[in-house]
């Protein structure tokens, strides 16, 4: 995990009022405002795929068997690979029209798939998956997402590396002023990002196996500006 810090400073000091009987009001505190930030990088460990199973032809009735029976090999392979049976979707059947458009629009046949999503935790399991497919023969085998399963619990180390920033922060600024840091008094959170992973899985040409996918990082990062009282 590598943790990269910025922070921006603004020092206030003390608004003085007088009224016609000569009493001062403080209107503030001294006080230093910082912006801190917390980032942590993460592996994604949890995967999307969608494989469509498709036949092209005259014979509705023949494709819609050969297209069940791909379909039933993914969701053969889905279970030996121990894939919940909640996170495999298996959707309806779909039939196209195909056309000829030159020299004129024709009809030459209808195209019939089905769609099977999966979900998939770890990435062995999602190089395994894949690999299974391609074996079995899928030609339609689209990954659709990446993303880290446990990033709320990321998140909140990162805010917590983020109020540690400011606190540095405000503490060396504090000590070149000659001033003692005081207690925290207005914390705002500005946000915690979670950008969605982008797919860096690279299979290859020499070998299936899977060690050749790499799933990349994604960083978690967290703001937030606190003012601290100067004594």
């Amino acid at each position: 995990m590598k943790v990269v810090s910025a922070a921006t400073l603004l020092i206030a000091g003390t608004l003085a009022l007088t009224g016609c009987d000569n009493t001062t009001i403080n209107t503030t505190r001294d006080s230093i405002t910082v912006s801190g930030s917390g980032e942590i990088n993460a592996q994604p460990d949890r995967f999307t795929v969608v494989a469509t199973a498709s036949e092209n032809g005259d014979d509705i009735a023949d494709m819609k068997d050969r297209v069940d029976d791909a379909v039933g090999n993914m969701l053969d392979l889905a279970d030996d690979l121990d894939i919940e049976e909640k996170s495999v979707t298996a959707s309806t059947m779909r039939v196209s029209p195909q056309w000829q458009y030159q020299p004129e629009r024709k009809l030459i046949g209808h195209q019939v798939s089905r769609d099977v999503s999966f979900k998939i935790d770890g990435l062995e399991t999602y190089a395994e998956l894949l690999e299974g497919l391609a074996e079995q023969g899928v030609r339609n085998i689209r990954p659709t997402g990446a993303e880290v399963s446990n990033r709320d619990e990321l998140g909140n180390q990162a805010l917590k590396k983020a109020v540690a920033d400011a606190r540095q922060r405000a503490e060396i600024i504090a000590e070149a002023a000659d001033r003692d840091l005081g207690e925290a008094f207005q914390i705002t959170a500005q946000g915690i990002h979670h950008p969605q992973p982008v797919m860096m899985m690279a299979r290859s040409k020499e070998s299936g196996a899977a060690d050749s996918y790499r799933a990349g990082e994604t960083e978690i990062s967290a703001q937030v500006q606190i003012t601290f009282e100067l004594n």
